[in-house]
């Protein structure tokens, strides 16, 4: 099957097709059907009028007579070319054939008898004005487009003869023209409506679809710098919508993907300082957590850089686990390199993933040492001088920045005050636990507390 067959396009079109043609079929056989019952019920209806008066003036005509005589087969004759009749045939009741118009010997008895179908019509004719008190009985033959009036009439007191008289149907071919016509038109009129339907389905729905798929494949191929026009605010449209913004965050994710650090994955340096810029400008409330780890150093000279490593990853789940614990959905998770990293919080948010975060670092942080060092609470290594010393266990300093009592308009503006706030939380000599600080201060000249750090107990 090829793509085009197998496309939804192809399979609807094709059924709204056969829907069309059975509609169209359908419709036009009722319309067909219930005229041609009309065009017999008003060729039936004009026959009728003349057959009853042929049967009045039959029952007066021949009532006055013992047989059948020639005069009222002459009778019967002048009335049925009166009434348009094509053929006149008199039947006795036993089914003898007494008078054919048209013959050799008009108006004298015509050896034969009658036909089955004519026997059975002429007994339907008889039980009918015996039993149903009607004056005739009638058939339509639409083929041969005659109405054949079977009307039977007393004479000799109790003696029952049966006329069978043929009418054409008058003006058949005009009627039956003007039906096919009618048909004609009615199909037509179907088959345009279906047409608008599909043009306006083609404009509202193909059309859009079409740009959406010519879209997402370009977006398949990498190319993400796509968008497709929103033509109305209905579903197609709020389709359109959800696909540019989807275009939007994928490129800025490719963005940060190719600015994200390689060692933990997580946004770097621009994709930081654009986030920060862009909850300032919006007014929000925040906290920036800026994370150091204290004696990173001295572990990555004693374990080597890829423990070092595995340290680092570690800091990265803390933070990840202490967001994902506090169901912080608006956080942000940043890695500027090395062993610094930065959190973004709303500002009721900060103390308590702070302390989350500390929690989470200084119970799982004695297992990335060895037992001896785990044991001793301390490694030994040797300091940037040369000089034999010992480190305490790793712990990690925080240092909090929020716009709540002080305005920020730029993310450099905030790293000052950070950088400030950590040396704050470095006179800790690490061995009292993980520490943070939070900067209160409401003016930019007001002069930083000598002690405004926290322990995390």
């Amino acid at each position: 099957m090829t793509r085009a067959t197998s496309s939804i396009l192809f399979r609807t079109a094709l059924a709204y097709l056969v829907i069309t043609v059975l509609n169209i079929t359908v419709f036009v056989l009722l319309v067909f059907e219930n005229q041609i019952d009309l065009i017999s019920q008003n060729a039936v209806l004009s026959s009728l009028n003349a057959g009853t008066a042929i049967k009045f003036s039959l029952d007066a005509f021949a009532a006055e007579r013992k047989t059948l005589d020639p005069a009222v087969y002459q009778r019967i004759e002048d009335l049925a070319v009166k009434a348009g009749v094509v053929r006149t045939t008199v039947f006795g009741e036993d089914g003898k054939i007494l008078f054919r118009s048209g013959t050799a010997s008009s108006g004298s008895a015509e050896a034969g008898t009658a036909t089955a179908e004519e026997f059975t019509a002429i007994n339907a004719a008889i039980l009918k004005r015996d039993f149903e008190a009607k004056l005739f009985s009638h058939s339509i033959d639409m083929a041969g487009r005659k109405v054949e009036l079977f009307i039977p009439f007393t004479y000799g007191g109790d003696r029952t003869a049966v006329a069978e008289v043929t009418m054409p149907m008058r003006d058949i071919a005009r009627q039956l023209g003007y039906l096919y016509r009618q048909c004609a038109i009615i199909a037509v009129l179907i088959l345009v409506l279906h047409s608008v339907f599909v043009l306006i389905v083609t404009r509202v729905l193909i059309r859009p679809l079409r740009g959406l798929l010519a879209a997402t494949e370009k977006m398949s191929r990498g190319i993400l710098e796509v968008s497709v026009p929103v033509l109305r605010e209905d579903e197609i449209g709020q389709l359109a919508h959800a696909f540019n913004g989807m275009s939007v965050a994928l490129q800025r994710m490719r963005q940060e993907a190719r600015e994200s650090n390689p060692l933990s994955g997580l946004p770097g340096n621009l994709t930081i300082a654009r986030h920060i810029d862009e909850r300032l400008q919006a007014g929000s409330a925040i906290a920036v957590l800026y994370c150091d780890l204290d004696n990173f150093k001295a572990y990555n000279d004693a374990y080597g850089f890829a423990k070092g490593d595995v340290a680092i990853l570690f800091t990265r789940d803390c933070l990840r686990k202490s967001f994902s614990e506090l169901g912080i959905s608006n956080g942000f998770i940043g890695h500027e390199g090395g062993d610094d990293f930065i959190a973004i919080t709303g500002f009721d948010d900060w103390e308590r993933c702070v302390r989350r975060f500390m929690e989470l670092f200084d119970a799982g942080v004695p297992l990335l040492y060895s037992e001896a060092d785990r044991a001793n609470g301390f490694l030994e290594s040797v300091d940037r001088k040369g000089t034999h010393q010992r480190f305490p266990l790793m712990t990690v300093s925080v240092a909090v920045v929020t716009n709540q009592w002080r305005s920020y308009s730029r993310h450099e503006e905030i790293a000052t005050t950070a950088a400030e706030l950590k040396k704050v939380v470095k006179k800790s000599d690490g061995t009292s636990g993980s520490r943070y600080a939070i900067d209160r201060r409401r003016d930019a000249g007001e002069a930083l507390p000598p002690d405004v750090s926290g322990k995390q107990e």
